[in-house]
């Protein structure tokens, strides 16, 4: 092995036990908090490990007692994951402890991987170190929650159609599109992205308006059989590759859909979730809270989740009709209250993008509140070094690869504008971040490293000077 290599070798060791320590130590004093089940994915997983069924066990209309029911209220592919990993011991905490351990040093690896991809050299490690320090990460993957999952899909998407404009166009684009319909089984918004993706790929290559043109990897022709049809100088060559990425994409999540208009005589390509999260967001309670609420006042949603459940069980537990009934109901009170709707969306995206953790009890304690501010105070200072990159990142920013995380950030914002936000919902944008704060790191280094060298540089023509002028 040479000596590059031992080097190479070494720095991923150190990665990879730098991230297990992180990420273990924090699963370690967090066990309990595994052992709740907040979104029922456990019982999902669990019931598909004892009955075979995708589905939730309510009670019969006529008998009371509990049957399985099939649904699509959740996405499948975290819950197939938990059955995958939970079957000897009924999706115990110790194995989903492993799986998130898992997916999140994967995830660190995988950034440095893309920082690489992407042109940060040396500073990638510092994205890999934000990343696997990042609080929001940290307190989902003690979770049992689709954010770790959704994370590393985004870094595998990102890194994928990095690949994708560099490499031989069409096999990657392919491999991008099964990851991108991956990723949309575990969060649909990731449906948004991928279309805005295949949207890109269509557009022909950004120029920088200078005398020379920016000169991008897309515009080169890949060395392999059939690239006149990929050529991607021509209409017809993006084209065919958006197209193939869609089908891809639709592959992937071709059963899923079948299996649902099976079951529920319709096609449902996501889930059956819409409509409630659109409600939860856009109600007239909502609009009030809104309206006579001052900063940190807490919005309890206990009572449209019983109003919900009330709707569930009057329609025998139907959650095609109980989602419909929740789209209408978020649709009129838009069309009734625009002005509010507006005031909604701003508060949608502050929430989303915010810098303190949302009060979630009035009662807080101190130690809680300690604990909000600062993951007030690092995501200050992570937000500031993202901030300080982007003029280093320039028109680079609109193209490929940072063009994929900025159509990822852009996706996520305008879906979460309209439907219900939180803080953890921006989990799977944070590599994107850390990226870019590492850029801020590798421009703020550089500059106080010339800010020295100058003042060297003076100081040095001073002692000379002085020195000339004692001679003279």
């Amino acid at each position: 092995m040479s000596r590059q290599a031992q080097r190479r070798f070494w720095f991923w060791f150190r990665l990879l036990l730098l991230a297990g320590v992180i990420r273990g130590g924090w699963l370690a004093a967090n066990m309990a908090a595994l052992q709740d089940d907040p979104d029922t994915y456990r019982q999902l997983a669990g019931n598909l490990l004892a009955d075979g069924t995708f589905g939730y066990r309510v009670p019969d209309a006529t008998t009371g007692e509990l049957t399985l029911q099939p649904t699509a209220y959740r996405p499948p592919l975290y819950p197939l994951l938990l059955a995958a990993v939970g079957w000897a011991d009924g999706v115990g905490s110790i194995r989903v402890a492993f799986l998130h351990g898992g997916l999140g040093v994967a995830t660190v690896l995988l950034v440095y991987r893309l920082s690489q991809a992407w042109g940060l050299g040396r500073w990638g490690w510092c994205a890999a170190l934000l990343i696997a320090c990042d609080p929001i990460l940290l307190n989902q993957s003690s979770l049992v929650m689709t954010e770790t999952l959704a994370t590393l899909l985004a870094v595998w998407g990102l890194l994928s159609l990095t690949r994708m404009t560099r490499d031989a166009p069409l096999p990657c684009t392919l491999r991008a599109g099964a990851v991108l319909g991956l990723a949309a089984l575990c969060r649909p918004t990731f449906l948004v992205w991928g279309a805005a993706v295949a949207l890109a790929r269509i557009l022909p290559p950004w120029r920088h308006r200078s005398k020379e043109p920016c000169k991008t990897s897309e515009e080169t022709v890949s060395s392999f059989p059939g690239r006149d049809a990929c050529d991607l100088r021509w209409p017809s060559g993006r084209l065919w590759l958006a197209a193939s990425l869609v089908l891809s994409a639709a592959v992937i999540l071709s059963p899923w859909a079948i299996r649902n208009t099976y079951v529920f005589g319709r096609v449902i390509l996501t889930t059956t979730h819409g409509g409630y999260t659109l409600w939860l967001g856009n109600n007239p309670e909502f609009y009030q809270f809104l309206e006579r609420s001052r900063w940190g006042d807490v919005w309890d949603s206990r009572h449209l989740d019983e109003q919900y459940l009330q709707i569930r069980q009057q329609t025998g537990h139907d959650e095609l009709a109980a989602d419909a009934w929740a789209h209408t109901q978020a649709v009129t009170s838009i069309q009734r209250q625009p002005a509010s709707f507006a005031r909604a969306c701003v508060w949608r995206v502050t929430s989303l993008w915010g810098l303190l953790p949302h009060q979630i009890a009035a009662d807080e304690s101190a130690g809680r509140r300690l604990a909000r501010y600062a993951v007030g105070v690092w995501y200050v200072a992570v937000f500031g070094l993202a901030l300080a990159g982007i003029p280093a990142l320039g028109c680079r920013l609109l193209r490929p690869p940072w063009l994929w995380g900025l159509l990822l950030c852009l996706s996520f914002t305008a879906m979460h504008a309209v439907y219900w936000s939180n803080l953890r919902m921006r989990a799977p944008l944070m590599p994107v971040v850390c990226l870019a704060a590492a850029v801020g790191v590798k421009r703020i280094a550089k500059s106080i490293i010339r800010s020295d060298r100058g003042g060297s540089n003076l100081a040095g023509l001073r002692r000379i000077n002085r020195r000339g002028s004692k001679t003279a």
